[in-house]
């Protein structure tokens, strides 16, 4: 009898470990807006399926210039991504390839041309 009660603790045990480990731990999604009073530009992270996304929201002559940067076991990273095609035109967008649970920052920012200074920028943290 004895035999039988310790086998039965023993896979009791074994179930109860295996369900507390719980579901992988899910990532944060990041939007965010440039400081501007229009919030011409923004940027997103979709965790699922890491998609980086950059968008021009006002024909103002100016692009939505955006990059995330994470560091991992690999090194550094700052993915640069813009959307220089106008405003109410398709995003910019770029599917990436992070580690899960990795901290990523967002930023966003709008630039006269490939080469003007950066203005109104803003920045948020999430995770992959």
């Amino acid at each position: 009898m004895r035999g039988t009660y310790l086998g039965g603790a023993l896979i009791a045990g074994a179930a109860a470990a295996l369900f507390a480990a719980g579901p992988a731990a899910a990532g944060t999604d990041v939007y965010v807006d440039t400081t501007d009073p229009f919030n011409s530009a923004a940027a997103g992270f979709k965790a699922e399926g890491e998609v980086f996304t950059v968008c021009d929201n006002r024909a103002d002559s100016k692009r939505a210039s955006g990059r995330i940067i994470w560091i991992d076991s690999n090194g550094s990273h700052a993915v640069p991504l813009d959307d220089a095609n106008g405003a109410g035109n398709s995003c910019g967008r770029k599917d990436l390839s992070i580690g899960e649970g990795i901290s990523v920052t967002v930023e966003i920012c709008i630039r006269n041309g490939a080469r003007g200074d950066k203005e109104y920028c803003a920045s948020k943290n999430g995770k992959a």
